[in-house]
């Protein structure tokens, strides 16, 4: 399948942005569905439902349906009535090319703000509460977590690292690949492996994980693709999305969304946890507030 691209004028339409976002994993037949929703959007603002299933080859009207709940809408007058405002009011993501040597640096700024705000935004809208809420009882319940990423990803474990270890949780992290494969090869009882990685196929974290994995290893992914080795190993694989539209954006839009989903989940652990947890928060913030210079 040709590699879709997402376009300037495209973010213009969070709603397209969001098909798009999703694309891939579609069935065949709401892939026709999304092509002819992105190739003429005011075309479906005028279309009732048949006239959209007969426009798209659709078998049924179900189908139409099947789409537009997948996008979130509960109707599908609901789904026409968001695509009529987006298109009426532009939104605020009306201008998201690549970079280019020639843009000032106010077209810089503008383009890599808006091209992270359309990436939490996307992420924030995937269906995948329920993964958080699993996660959050297995980081719970685990005895040691042990965070796994490299290059740009090991920032992201070492900020979740971080995080845990506010809550008091016995955590491991480090960047080196022989002392990680060691701890996988022979994992403790209890041990729970979070592994971030876009890609899903880091070789110094799936090889040694299918280990960890055949030795009863409880593991959490944050990753780009369900569809990716490290996803296939994982009890539960978060996914964040990024747009490859940029050369200079991409990966950082990435990290951003990865870093909201590390933040969503230190909340949801310190709420599970009580009034434990915001003691121990509060007394770490005023340690904090007394090693800051005063003068």
């Amino acid at each position: 399948m040709a590699e879709k691209v997402i376009s300037g004028r495209d973010l213009e339409y969070p709603t397209l942005a969001l098909i798009r976002q999703g694309y891939e994993d579609m069935p065949r037949g709401q892939q026709k569905i999304a092509d002819y929703v992105l190739q003429s959007p005011s075309g479906v603002v005028k279309c009732s439902i048949s006239e959209l299933a007969q426009q798209t080859g659709s078998k049924s009207e179900s189908s139409i349906v099947r789409f537009y709940r997948s996008l979130g809408f509960k109707a599908y007058k609901d789904f026409k009535l968001k695509m009529a405002q987006e298109i009426a009011s532009k939104t605020f993501y009306n201008s998201y090319e690549d970079i280019e040597a020639q843009d000032s640096p106010y077209d810089i700024k503008r383009k890599i703000f808006n091209g992270a705000i359309l990436t939490l935004n996307a992420n924030s809208a995937l269906k995948n509460d329920g993964d958080y809420a699993r996660a959050v009882q297995m980081i719970m319940q685990a005895k040691r977590i042990v965070l796994l990423g490299y290059a740009a990803s090991a920032a992201i474990c070492y900020y979740a690292h971080f995080r845990l270890l506010e809550l008091g949780m016995d955590c491991h992290f480090s960047s080196d690949a022989h002392i990680n494969t060691a701890i996988l090869t022979q994992p403790n009882p209890g041990d729970l492996f979070f592994c971030v990685s876009m890609s899903g196929e880091t070789r110094d974290i799936v090889v040694p994980l299918k280990q960890a994995r055949e030795r009863g290893a409880a593991i959490i992914s944050l990753t780009g693709s369900l569809k990716s080795t490290l996803a296939g190993y994982s009890d539960v694989a978060i996914l964040t999305r990024t747009d490859e539209t940029t050369l200079i954006a991409d990966a950082m839009n990435a990290r951003i969304s990865q870093m909201c989903t590390v933040d969503a989940l230190f909340s949801m652990i310190s709420i599970a946890r009580g009034p434990e947890a915001f003691a121990r928060l509060r007394r770490t913030r005023e340690t904090f507030s007394a090693l800051k210079s005063r003068g």
